[in-house]
C-alpha cells in the first residue's frame, strides 16, 4: 500500500509540474492539458497542438496574404454569401427579407412564406443573435434557451438583440435519418475544414455537431472524409438505442464534398475555412464560413494533435510559425 502512494504521489507530482510547464512555457490551460491527456505525452510533442488561444494568430500566420475585399466581404456578410453562392449555382439557404433590428417586422408576413424562420444578424459569426420564430396564431420566438410570446415578447427580444439589419430565412429541417440521431427539433450541423493551397480547395476535416437540449451543449463527432462515416461512442450510441458497431453514413455526403469547394473556389484567396453546412431532405445548405475556425473541438474529437493533419493537407504547415 505504501508503494501505491508513493506512486500516486508521484504521479500527482509531476502532473503539477506538467501543468505548470505548459501554462507558464506555452500558454496551455490546465483544461486543455488534461483533455488531451498531455500528461501522458512528451512535452516535445505538445506543440503539434494547437489550441485556441492561438486563434487568430494562427490562421493569420498561414494566410500569408490580405485577402480582397471580395473575399472579406462573401465570408462576413451573410446576405453577400447567399447571393454569391447562388449566382455560381451553389445551394444556400433563401432570403425572405432584409430589415434593420429598430424597423418595424412584419411578422405575418414571413410567416405566411415559412411556418418557421430564422432570424439572424447580417454581419454576425455564430449564434449571437439569432432567433427562430413560429407560430401564427401566437408568436413564439426561441433565443439562446429562452421563448418570448406575442408583441411583448418581441419588444423584450429586440433588447436583447445586437443592432444592424437582419436576414430572415426558412428555418431548415433535418433529412429524415439523421431524426434518429438528437432528441431536438434543430437544425443538425455539420463543421467541414477546406483547404486551398495549389489548384483547388480540399476538404482537411469536418465533425457532425448535434444538440444535447438535456445540458445546452453540442455532441460533437469525427466525420470520415472520404465516405461520410459518423462512428459514434457507447455511451452515445446507448443514449440513441442503436449499434454502434455499425458506423452511420451521412445522406449527401456527395454533394457535402461539391458544396464546400464549390465555396471555396469563390474565396481561393483565403487559404482555410470551416464552413457550416445544413443536410437536409431536399439536399444540401450551406450557412456561412469561418475564416477564424476552431481548433480545439477538432483536436478533442479526434484525440489527436491538429498539425500533422493540416501538414498533408498544405505545405505550408511544414514551416514553423
Amino acid at each position: 500500500m505504501k508503494i501505491h502512494s508513493q506512486n500516486a504521489e508521484l504521479a500527482i507530482s509531476q502532473q503539477v509540474i506538467g501543468i505548470l510547464r505548459a501554462g507558464l512555457g506555452q500558454g496551455i490551460s490546465a483544461f486543455e492539458y488534461y483533455h488531451f491527456q498531455l500528461y501522458k505525452k512528451p512535452a516535445t510533442s505538445w506543440w503539434q497542438y494547437v489550441f485556441d488561444y492561438q486563434l487568430p494568430y494562427f490562421h493569420s500566420v498561414y494566410q500569408r496574404c490580405e485577402p480582397t475585399a471580395i473575399s472579406k466581404q462573401f465570408m462576413l456578410n451573410k446576405g453577400v454569401f447567399a447571393d454569391t453562392l447562388k449566382s455560381a449555382g451553389g445551394r444556400s439557404v433563401a432570403t425572405l427579407d432584409i430589415i434593420e433590428l429598430n424597423e418595424p417586422w412584419p411578422i405575418n408576413d414571413w410567416l405566411n412564406l415559412s411556418r418557421r424562420v430564422f432570424i439572424k444578424p447580417e454581419g454576425a459569426s455564430g449564434s449571437k443573435g439569432c432567433v427562430c420564430l413560429y407560430g401564427t396564431d401566437n408568436w413564439q420566438f426561441e433565443y439562446q434557451g429562452g421563448v418570448y410570446s406575442g408583441e411583448a415578447g418581441l419588444l423584450a427580444l429586440k433588447a436583447l438583440l445586437p443592432k444592424g439589419n437582419y436576414i430572415i430565412q426558412p428555418c431548415l429541417e433535418n433529412h429524415p435519418q439523421l431524426h434518429v440521431l438528437q432528441q431536438s427539433n434543430k437544425v443538425i450541423t455539420l463543421r467541414v475544414v477546406t483547404c486551398f493551397d495549389a489548384d483547388e480547395p480540399i476538404v482537411v476535416m469536418a465533425n457532425l455537431e448535434l444538440n444535447n437540449d438535456s445540458n445546452q451543449r453540442m455532441d460533437i463527432f469525427a466525420i470520415n472524409t472520404h465516405d461520410g462515416r459518423v462512428q459514434f461512442d457507447d455511451c452515445f450510441s446507448n443514449k440513441c438505442d442503436f449499434d454502434s458497431s455499425i458506423p452511420i453514413v451521412l445522406p449527401h455526403w456527395g454533394d457535402v464534398l461539391v458544396e464546400v469547394v464549390k465555396a471555396h473556389q469563390l474565396c481561393s484567396d483565403i487559404h482555410t475555412v470551416g464552413w457550416d453546412v445544413v443536410i437536409t431532405r431536399d439536399g444540401v445548405f450551406l450557412l456561412e464560413g469561418n475564416v477564424n475556425w476552431g481548433m480545439n473541438v477538432m483536436q478533442m474529437v479526434r484525440q489527436q494533435p491538429l498539425l500533422p493533419l493540416l501538414k498533408k493537407a498544405s505545405s505550408r504547415y511544414l514551416q514553423s510559425y
